[in-house]
C-alpha cells in the first residue's frame, strides 16, 4: 500500500479478492499465475470482476 506494507489474504470469496491490486493463483503451494489490477473503485466492480473471471477461465478454473 502507500505506506510500504502488504497484506496477504487467502480467500475463495470473489468479492474479497476483487479489492486486491494483485491476485495470485496458487496450486499445490506454487504460484501458477497472477494478475495486477488498479486500485479498487466500487464503480468499477463489474468490469473488474469480468477481468478476473476471464483470467481464471484462461487457467480452466
Amino acid at each position: 500500500n502507500r505506506e510500504g506494507q502488504s497484506i496477504l489474504m487467502v480467500t475463495h470469496d470473489m468479492r474479497a479478492a476483487l479489492r486486491a491490486t494483485r491476485i495470485l493463483y496458487i496450486e499445490d503451494g506454487k504460484i501458477i499465475s497472477d494478475i495486477t489490477l488498479p486500485p479498487y473503485k466500487s464503480e468499477d466492480e463489474k468490469s473488474r470482476e469480468a477481468q478476473v473471471n476471464a483470467w481464471l477461465s484462461s487457467m480452466s478454473w
